[in-house]
């Protein structure tokens, strides 16, 4: 079943340095985009990141859900 089309996130979030050092999908993701002067690529990082946010909140409300909270 395909999925809807999601929109990348903004730049702006790409310039966000308050994660550096962590260890998490989006923080690799920036950092990928940091690296490379590639628009291409940049705009894949910025559409993986919005990709990472969303999975993360259906996780949680499946989470919630199977806890009897949703």
């Amino acid at each position: 079943m395909p999925y809807k089309r999601i929109d990348p996130i903004d730049e702006s979030v790409m310039k966000k340095m308050r994660y550096q050092g962590h260890f998490t999908i989006c923080e690799t993701l920036r950092e990928i985009w940091r690296m490379t002067d590639n628009e291409d690529i940049k705009y894949k990082c910025r559409l993986a990141v919005a990709m990472a946010k969303k999975m993360q909140e259906k996780l949680k409300y499946y989470k919630e859900k199977e806890n009897g909270n949703g």
